[in-house]
């Protein structure tokens, strides 16, 4: 697809972190979001958010084209729950599903209206609610630089060398730019929290253009391990226990 159809209608729905989201998104640009702040219970609000947002835009069901979801990384639970809810409305109403990484969502959400990150690369971050964080670098257009990274803000680990100068946002950002001070990262703490409706916008991107968007699968960072994190290890050597909740 390499524009997005006037008709077009996104339902996204988000849950990989402290937070359940859903919102809508229309081709013309306008957009209504719904949130329930809340660390657990994500799969008791979920569909309940998808039912007011269509309310607010005063939609139907039937009318969607394309469901999102938030695929993490994240809280294994809540991704699970955005997931689910998001084939069953794709089922439902025989439209498309996309899943949608957190971190490039939040990375692309950031760069909005905001000239200071202009040129400039973001890292984007996710708690693993164990003490360390998810790490993604993303370039100027949004793309991946690395893998996605389990890190530990202890000074002394060894971090990608493209890190340097890197405008950093998240949870870990703070502590992240504390414990490395000699990358000289910047924390970007002014941004809300990822949501459905940054789900949402990178999908419309996506599809405008006509990139290939993944299934709504959950974006496993790891294998089953049980020991402890390990800094600076990429997604396919470290710890599962990074998307349990």
């Amino acid at each position: 697809m390499s524009a997005l159809p006037d008709q077009a209608v996104i339902l996204a729905l988000e849950a990989s972190a402290d937070q359940a989201s859903a919102a809508i998104y229309c081709a013309d640009g306008q957009h209504w979001q719904d949130v329930h702040t809340a660390r657990h219970g994500h799969a008791a609000v979920i569909t309940e958010l998808a039912r007011n947002v269509l309310d607010q835009a005063g939609i139907t069901a039937g009318a969607l084209t394309h469901i999102a979801a938030g695929r993490g990384p994240g809280s294994f639970t809540g991704i699970r729950v955005a997931l689910a809810a998001a084939k069953g409305f794709a089922l439902a109403c025989g439209a498309d599903g996309m899943g949608v990484s957190c971190l490039a969502g939040a990375a692309y959400a950031a760069r909005a209206g905001r000239p200071d990150l202009a040129g400039r690369q973001v890292l984007a971050s996710a708690d693993t609610r164990r003490g360390s964080y998810f790490c993604q670098l993303f370039d100027t257009a949004n793309k991946p630089l690395s893998a996605i990274m389990d890190i530990l803000p202890e000074p002394g680990a060894s971090l990608p060398q493209d890190w340097h100068a890197a405008a950093i946002l998240g949870p870990g950002a703070p502590a992240l730019a504390q414990a490395f001070p000699d990358y000289d990262m910047t924390p970007v703490t002014d941004v809300p929290a990822v949501d459905a409706l940054q789900i949402a916008s990178l999908s419309a991107h996506l599809l405008q253009a006509g990139q290939i968007t993944e299934p709504l699968t959950p974006l496993y960072v790891a294998p089953v391990f049980l020991g402890p994190a390990a800094s600076g290890r990429e997604s396919a050597a470290s710890a599962p226990a990074a998307i349990r909740s």
